[in-house]
């Protein structure tokens, strides 16, 4: 009768021990998936923002300022917005100039770490002339904003074309409605040197001065160059 009570608690503390390895197996990439917005396990996440329908704004609307963004398209998908920019290319390299900016809502410490390499899998790859893109910018500069990354092309004359990375948080200027950060990435190429191809990135464009009410009640940004003139 003893042996069956030991053989029985036994069973129970395998039982248990097999019950908890379970429950870490599920929990912990449920964990990783908070943390780690570009997980696998949120491939349905982003395939359904990718179905989502690009809407047409207005160019007041860019979450950046810019003068020579000619075109603003938004989709919307559970607490995620994406914005992308059109800027002109007057080179021979093929694909648009562009910015790619995700913003998200909820707390920053649940939000992840910023990945270059995720922005290029939202863009569907890394666009030309940085076909071989590793995930890993080659160059970075600290400005008022945070920290900037970026890899340079040229074709050893005056063409030249950026890919630059950055993230802005709530911490650093005032975010679109309800979130708390915006990742970006811009591809630009043009005749000049990199420091003009990054501007659109650098924090001369992407600082917002105040916010505004529109007809809906919503909040809006207003950029630097969206006030009154003397």
């Amino acid at each position: 009768m003893q042996v069956s009570k030991i053989s029985d608690s036994r069973v129970a503390s395998r039982v248990f021990r097999t019950l908890r390895r379970v429950a870490l197996g599920l929990a912990l990439p449920l964990l990783a998936a908070a943390c780690e917005p570009y997980s696998e396990i949120n491939t349905k996440f982003w395939d359904s923002l990718d179905r989502a329908p690009f809407i047409q704004l207005p160019l007041s609307d860019a979450w950046i300022s810019h003068p020579d963004v000619s075109l603003v398209l938004e989709r919307h998908h559970g607490s995620v917005t994406e914005q992308r920019l059109l800027l002109p290319n007057r080179t021979s390299i093929r694909g648009d100039n562009f910015m790619l900016m995700v913003a998200r809502e909820g707390p920053l410490s649940r939000i992840g770490r910023f990945r270059p390499a995720g922005m290029v899998e939202r863009n569907g790859g890394p666009p030309e002339p940085f076909l071989d893109f590793d995930g890993q910018p080659m160059t970075s500069l600290e400005d008022d904003f945070g920290w900037l990354h970026w890899s340079q092309w040229t074709n050893g004359t005056d063409l030249t074309c950026v890919l630059a990375f950055r993230r802005l948080d709530a911490n650093d200027r005032i975010m679109p409605f309800k979130t708390s950060s915006i990742d970006m990435m811009l591809r630009n190429c043009m005749r000049g040197t990199a420091e003009e191809a990054l501007a659109p990135i650098s924090d001369l464009y992407t600082g917002y001065a105040a916010i505004a009410d529109t007809p809906s009640g919503h909040q809006r940004m207003l950029s630097p160059l969206a006030g009154p003139l003397p």
